[in-house]
């Protein structure tokens, strides 16, 4: 009667605990991180008369603040917000939005945070983390060499250099914030500069401005054109008619018979992705976007079209009724042209000399080959112009007219792009020591993985080593090097496919870029177990807690077959509910990720607000009583493993004849209950504990060997009894 009074309360405390699980995720839900956003109204809040807000500038998100000196006002400050400029994913996946008031000289006077979508720091208290690393921008410039250090180091700052205090599991984020602000100031420097040449000296130069590909010299359009960095290609009308000679088109344009002189085609052409060439034509917004398509691996044309002989996108046919196409060929292969939908004023520095006053400004990316190769703009290209006339009235009658020339930029190693490291690789060789260590520690566990046979041979061997693991797991990959993997990882990367941006914010974390890979290759060996019985802290830590509680006499419950299989589901749907809504709504999705307790308990050492801790207080103590019932039943990211683990091409928990028929021992041992009464191991639900490996081969607990060691049979009743538990279990 007893044994069932103490089975009661245990599921009456669990029941309980669970309600409490629901409360304090409801209260979860309902919070809300802080947001904001610039408005003339706040901008002028901020800076009341005398001071005057001007207009936002022509070509960059920017306020400027006047200060009346006599007749002309004289301006002192630049308001403006990073998202608008340099919109830097976080951990989240999503930019994050600083404040930044920077005097005409580069000096910040202030760098406030406005909004942000980091999951780790979603409460009133983690956003005053970011808040507070944000502010130490604070009198410095654009001009100084940024060093984000721990959580915590002291802010130290000389005349160009600065070290900051960074943010208690947030490197990820403090890197982002650091490149949104830094980065910003810099297209607004450069803009400053560029509009007013009579204040050059009080502007930063351009190579101190911080960015990539800063190795460029400001010059006017004379310079670029006796560089070669853009080139003119006129053809006027008596040149172009005897092209058309032989052809139905021949005689028929009567205008251009009576000006043979006019230009029928009036090109400049340029590789605008040559930082010495986009930076000195194009507005920095317009050179962020070329920047961005030419790390990508594409290169960009930039042609100003200011002939009579519009170029002309293809019709629905195929064919050009009027105007001209432009082609590009290279070593006998064709390269096509894909015309960007770039539609805006040039932003050319000095007068454009030769340019056209109607000159249309159009893009181009270039395209493969047809055999894969790409176009090398450092050897010489052959141009092509097709110029179509019609020869009648019919659909048909049309006549085509080629010219072609070479165009190749000389010298152009000389303004080829910084090798540069790509911004995502910064981190990994801060981490050099962790992912070290960190990869000693996987290749130690793929070595007990696969000699667990003899892990196991020893008795108590098994238990010593696995909680060793756990306990590294526990405090140095967890607590230590922030290596807990997360759900966010998943949804970040949907909503960031979803919303077209790009998702190598993914590879800013080293280590969990280290154990995503190592996860993913060993979820076709083994399934999920790996990772969620091994390298998952969160779950090192309910194991270590059921340890302690069964050493303290507290044994945890083995629920019901029908009650487990029952609330094994419901992780699958917490992770359907999540995927979607990743694809519908980030504001829900920020909200649902939080049915992870592992940013409390590990990425922020239970330093959040009460729901949070209460939640993950919650599942810790349903962990005693239910053997890590969280990552059984609850477990998102377990749910996603579990499927992908799937592709298993392993099965490799030894197993016998006589396994179900009738020995029970393993599944009566097994605390994840993984295995069914037929015997059958559910890979899905194993986390790879190797407690059925060592009963197995241990002739003190296996029945088969047990028997074999006596000398027996197993009797006729056993295989019955076993039978029948198994038509049961079945059922």
């Amino acid at each position: 009667m007893c044994s069932r009074a103490r089975a009661f309360a245990r599921h009456a405390v669990a029941w309980c605990l669970t309600g409490l699980v629901g409360l304090t995720m409801l209260s979860m839900l309902c919070a809300q991180a802080a947001a904001g956003t610039l408005t003339r109204p706040a901008v002028e809040a901020m800076f009341p008369p005398p001071l005057i807000v001007g207009e936002k500038m022509q070509h960059l998100p920017v306020w400027p603040i006047f200060r009346r000196a006599g007749a002309t006002p004289e301006i002192l400050n630049y308001v403006f917000e990073t998202e608008d400029l340099e919109p830097v994913a976080g951990y989240g996946g999503k930019p994050l939005n600083v404040l930044v008031v920077m005097d005409r000289h580069g000096a910040y006077l202030q760098t406030r945070l406005l909004s942000h979508y980091e999951p780790i720091f979603r409460s009133e208290a983690g956003t005053a983390l970011l808040s507070e690393f944000s502010a130490q921008y604070h009198g410095l410039t654009v001009q100084h060499e940024i060093h984000v250090l721990t959580a915590k180091a002291q802010r130290q700052v000389s005349p160009t250099k600065a070290t900051l205090h960074g943010i208690v599991a947030g490197t990820v984020t403090a890197n982002a914030i650091d490149r949104s602000i830094m980065e910003s100031a810099a297209q607004v420097a450069q803009e400053v500069a560029r509009e007013k040449t009579d204040q050059a000296a009080a502007a930063p130069p351009a190579k101190a401005l911080r960015g990539a590909d800063d190795r460029y010299q400001r010059t006017g359009w004379n310079g670029l054109a006796a560089a070669g960095l853009v080139q003119h290609w006129a053809i006027t009308q008596g040149e172009l008619e005897p092209r058309f000679r032989g052809t139905a088109g021949a005689g028929r344009d009567a205008e251009g018979m009576i000006r043979p002189q006019a230009l029928a085609l009036d090109l400049w052409l340029s590789w605008i992705g040559l930082p010495q060439a986009g930076r000195n034509a194009l507005e920095p917004l317009r050179w962020r976007q070329v920047r961005e398509l030419r790390e990508q691996g594409q290169a960009v044309l930039m042609v100003l079209d200011g002939g009579r002989h519009a170029l002309e996108a293809p019709d629905a046919t195929g064919n050009r009724p009027r105007g001209a196409q432009l082609s590009l060929q290279q070593g006998g292969k064709a390269f096509a042209l894909t015309e960007l939908s770039w539609r805006q004023g040039l932003r050319l520095s000095g007068q454009h000399s030769g340019v056209a006053a109607a000159s249309v400004a159009r893009y181009y990316t270039v395209a493969a080959a047809a055999d894969g190769s790409r176009l090398n703009i450092e050897q010489p290209v052959a141009l092509e112009l097709s110029v179509w006339r019609r020869s009648g009235d019919a659909p048909e009658a049309i006549a085509r007219a080629a010219v072609s020339r070479n165009f190749a930029v000389p010298d152009v190693a000389a303004y080829r792009p910084e090798r540069e490291t790509p911004r995502w690789l910064e981190p990994w060789s801060k981490r050099a020591l962790d992912l070290s260590i960190l990869g000693l520690a996987l290749l130690l566990l793929v070595l007990l993985l696969t000699a667990q046979r003899r892990l196991v041979a020893k008795p108590g061997r098994l238990q010593q080593v696995r909680l060793a693991y756990l306990t590294f797991t526990l405090v140095w990959l967890g607590w230590v090097a922030q290596g807990q993997l997360t759900i966010v990882s998943l949804t970040s990367l949907i909503e960031a496919l979803v919303a077209g941006r790009s998702a190598d914010f993914l590879l800013a974390d080293p280590m969990a870029v280290m154990l995503w890979a190592f996860t993913g290759v060993t979820l076709l060996v083994w399934g999920r177990g790996t990772f969620c019985g091994w390298l998952c802290p969160f779950g090192a830590l309910q194991e270590l807690i059921a340890v302690a509680a069964r050493a303290a006499g507290l044994a945890q419950s083995h629920l019901r077959l029908r009650t487990d299989a029952l609330l094994k589901p419901i992780k699958y749907a917490l992770l359907a509910l999540l995927v979607g809504a990743s694809f519908t709504s980030a504001a829900w999705t920020e909200r649902l990720v939080e049915i992870e307790p592992f940013k409390t308990s590990i990425s922020m050492h239970f330093q959040r607000d009460w729901p949070y801790l209460v939640f993950a207080a919650a599942c810790l103590l349903l962990s005693t009583l239910v053997y890590r019932g969280y990552c059984r039943y609850v477990c998102p990211l377990g749910a996603a493993l579990a499927l992908l683990g799937r592709l298993r091409i392993l099965d490799w928990i030894p197993r016998k004849a006589q396994c179900g028929t009738p020995c029970q021992t393993c599944r009566h041992g097994c605390h994840y209950q993984a295995i069914a009464v037929t015997g059958r191991v559910d890979y899905s639900e194993c986390f790879q504990c190797l407690d059925c490996v060592e009963i197995h081969d241990d002739d003190r607990h296996c029945l088969p060997l047990v028997m074999q060691r006596k000398g027996r049979t197993i009797p006729i009743r056993l295989v019955a009894a076993s039978a029948r538990e198994t038509e049961r279990g079945s059922a």
